[in-house]
């Protein structure tokens, strides 16, 4: 059973997005509207949603000043937004789930599987991702962000400057670090790829995503060699992309 708690001011959005659970999520679920953030904490404690669907632009009090009063929660959190880019990035960096509105019907499904799959994830680790998105809220800008990296042995937060390079590996992404042993992460390379697009980072692969602080050269082979002694193979269609980045990385250091 999904205990669905909406919380938007608009009561015409919040109705609508209650329809569309109802007819389009077959799963079983208990649906609560609230229309007045202020009372939502209060109704939270009674209702104990499973899921929480979140609009973040509100008067008098956003969906984060929300969680700020709430102080600490065991539920999954999924926020709706008109379009705020500032917020979605911080969002998509900290690996939880926000729906466009108007709400896309096949949005909605995937989100709603995804928060599904979480149950099996231990409540704190959802805590910390909502942590990581608040402390993100509070950067000045987007190069302070942590990245988190939600695995089966836990949450991992790591700014984009920590991170070597990127792996694909079918619908899995493997990170490398500097100082750390690399993990292995359950979303594509292309979702890091958007994600991280203004830190830095050089699609030279179909399958590998690389930081050029890390870079060295590119050799006559295609070979892309790295400062932690590694390689990877440019694609002959990434070659003159990635020679551009790394001329213009040069003229900007």
């Amino acid at each position: 059973m999904i205990r669905i708690l909406i919380v938007d001011d608009e009561p015409s959005a919040g109705n609508i997005l209650k329809l569309l659970i109802e007819k389009h999520i077959p799963a079983a679920k208990e649906i609560m509207l609230c229309n007045n953030p202020q009372e939502a904490a209060g109704i939270i404690a009674v209702f104990k949603p499973s899921l929480l669907m979140l609009d973040i632009e509100m008067p008098h009090m956003n969906g984060f000043d929300l969680l700020n009063r709430i102080g600490s929660w065991d539920f999954d959190v999924i926020f709706t937004t008109a379009y705020d880019k500032y917020a979605i990035k911080a969002i998509r960096f900290s690996a939880l789930d926000y729906l466009l509105k108007p709400v896309d019907i096949i949005d909605l499904q995937n989100a709603i599987h995804r928060h599904i799959i979480k149950k099996e994830f231990p409540p704190q680790q959802q805590q910390q991702l909502v942590d990581n998105l608040l402390s993100n809220l509070h950067q000045k800008d987007q190069s302070s962000f942590k990245l988190a990296l939600n695995t089966m042995e836990g949450v991992f937060f790591f700014e984009p400057r920590e991170i070597i390079r990127l792996e694909g590996e079918s619908n899995y992404t493997r990170f490398f670090f500097k100082d750390q042993k690399p993990i292995l992460v359950s979303r594509t390379l292309k979702e890091y790829e958007d994600i991280l697009q203004e830190h830095d980072f050089i699609r030279a692969h179909k399958s590998h995503l690389v930081n050029k602080k890390y870079v060295k050269h590119l050799d006559k082979e295609g070979l892309l060699w790295l400062t932690d002694g590694s390689h990877i193979v440019v694609s002959r269609r990434k070659k003159e992309d990635v020679l551009k980045e790394l001329r213009d990385n040069d003229r900007h250091k």
